[in-house]
């Protein structure tokens, strides 16, 4: 989860935890979304549109299948660059022959302007390959791949950090390394995605891969990454060779910094690292402690945590709460945010190893299946679920399951505040009515389901309320329309292929 958002969702989990009654929504009467009228009525007829909570007709499939990337990097710690060359293979698995690939080039969002990414000698199954680059989309085209077949696409590629405190970003000896390659974009239902950069949240959008990911920095560098490190790194004239392998995650993250320590702790089966500086330090035991807690209480509720190993990465940014990756999270240790902050930042992020990490989501498009999921087994951490409240938002065109798009369109009307209020306020209040309704054992009995029947796939809003009336023997569909959960929520459609 990003920051913006994160910051309200931490903010009313401590005024709960100091007797606070209920949730507050950013806006000054406790419930954003009070458009004016004219749009309230423009909009009306697509929200009843949306109100089918019936199945999808045909199943979804999802592609391009079985990526593995393979890079061999170098960073530059003097210009703050990294590069290299990367090759993806997979199989075309769409029942259609394949004549775009794309991938998502999220180093060149509009945000991140003295950064970015150039791509260079793209060749697909060993031929040069017609490209095209535009903002955040690298498109390969004239291909003729059948159904069936496999393909090899290899590039060289290198990416400017900007000096920002972020997920992606340098600042003072901290390199934040998220989202930064060139990723496979995600054909399904909709045809391949391409949604913009989301910088108060989200639009991250992947398959499950292998990763067998090489890197050369300076020696002195110490590296949280996702995956496992393979031997011991090659040390030679003051640089370091690291070797890390990653197998069935959906993306791959690494922070770097010269004076981290690292210390190491086990729980379930499971290898946890603690990477801080000597300023972090008096946050060491309380962070390690949360790790352990967390993975311990989500196993136990959820499913087991899912890999062998877990990082936990220190950094300081005024505004940066922190942010999820498979096996790693980025957690910001600035001494203002205060201690229980800290750890109810780490608590949540570690959720998403279960939520977006395992069980994938179009974040740009089903936003609640993870942040939402992910706020509640935050609340849940901290004993604060029976102080939660459901306000339901004035403005009828928000849904718990409205994509993105339908909150940047209102950005000028406080649609960003209603983005937070409703995945990370509203939506967990929702979740833990489900439970109420539900009872305690039906509920967790439906979401390790959940879990279990979509881990290292892509969940839909039509999954999570299949499992769940499943488990809890009744007809749910009252309740969902009731809090606005649709499984035919309008999609935003103006950046599909």
């Amino acid at each position: 989860m990003n920051v913006r958002g994160f910051a309200l969702v931490i903010a009313v989990l401590l005024m709960i935890s100091a007797g606070c009654g209920g949730t507050q929504s950013p806006s000054e009467n406790g419930n954003p979304g009070n458009d004016d009228s004219k749009v309230q009525q423009n909009e009306d007829k697509a929200e009843e549109e949306a109100s089918d909570t019936g199945q999808p007709k045909k199943q979804i499939i999802y592609g391009p299948a079985d990526p593995k990337y393979q890079m061999d990097l170098n960073y530059n710690g003097e210009n703050h660059t990294i590069s290299g060359t990367m090759e993806v293979q997979f199989s075309n698995n769409l029942n259609k022959t394949l004549q775009h690939v794309y991938f998502n080039l999220w180093p060149n969002a509009e945000r991140f302007k003295d950064g970015g990414i150039t791509v260079e000698n793209v060749k697909v199954n060993g031929e040069k390959a017609t490209y095209q680059v535009d903002q955040t989309k690298l498109d390969l085209s004239g291909l003729s791949l059948a159904e069936g077949d496999s393909a090899s696409v290899k590039m060289t590629f290198a990416v400017k950090i900007p000096k920002m405190e972020d997920r992606f970003g340098w600042y003072g000896t901290t390199v934040s390394l998220g989202n930064w390659f060139p990723i496979l974009a995600v054909y399904d239902n909709e045809g391949w995605n391409l949604d913009p950069y989301f910088e108060h949240g989200e639009s991250f959008y992947s398959l499950n891969a292998d990763f067998d990911v090489t890197l050369t920095a300076d020696s002195e560098e110490v590296i949280a990454a996702t995956g496992q490190e393979a031997g011991k790194a090659e040390v030679k004239n003051g640089k370091a060779t690291h070797h890390y392998k990653a197998r069935n995650v959906r993306d791959f993250a690494m922070q770097m910094n010269s004076q981290y320590h690292v210390k190491t702790a086990h729980v379930n089966d499971v290898e946890i690292h603690l990477y801080y500086t000597d300023d972090q330090k008096k946050y060491a035991s309380m962070l390690m402690t949360t790790g352990k807690e967390s993975v311990r209480l989500f196993s136990e509720k959820i499913g087991a945590y899912p890999w062998k190993e877990l990082d936990i990465a220190g950094m300081e940014a005024d505004w940066f709460g922190g942010m999820e990756y498979p096996q790693m999270v980025m957690i910001s240790l600035y001494e203002p945010f205060g201690r229980e902050f800290m750890k109810l930042s780490t608590a949540h992020e570690i959720g998403h190893q279960w939520f977006y990490g395992a069980v994938g989501n179009n974040e740009y498009d089903a936003t609640w299946l993870d942040e939402s999921l992910t706020s509640y087994i935050s609340s849940l951490y901290v004993g604060t679920l029976d102080r939660l409240e459901a306000r339901i938002p004035k403005a009828s065109y928000y849904h718990l399951s409205s994509p993105v798009s339908t909150f940047t369109k209102h950005a000028d009307n406080g649609g960003i505040d209603a983005y937070n209020y409703m995945f990370y306020t509203y939506g967990p209040a929702v979740v833990n009515e489900l439970r109420q309704l539900m009872g305690d054992k039906a509920f967790y009995t439906g979401l390790q389901q959940y879990y279990q029947d979509m881990k290292f796939k892509i969940a839909t809003t039509a999954d999570f309320v299949r499992i769940m009336e499943k488990a809890s023997d009744k007809d749910l569909t009252d309740f969902f329309k009731k809090y606005r959960i649709y499984v035919n929520d309008p999609q935003q459609t103006n950046s599909k292929k």
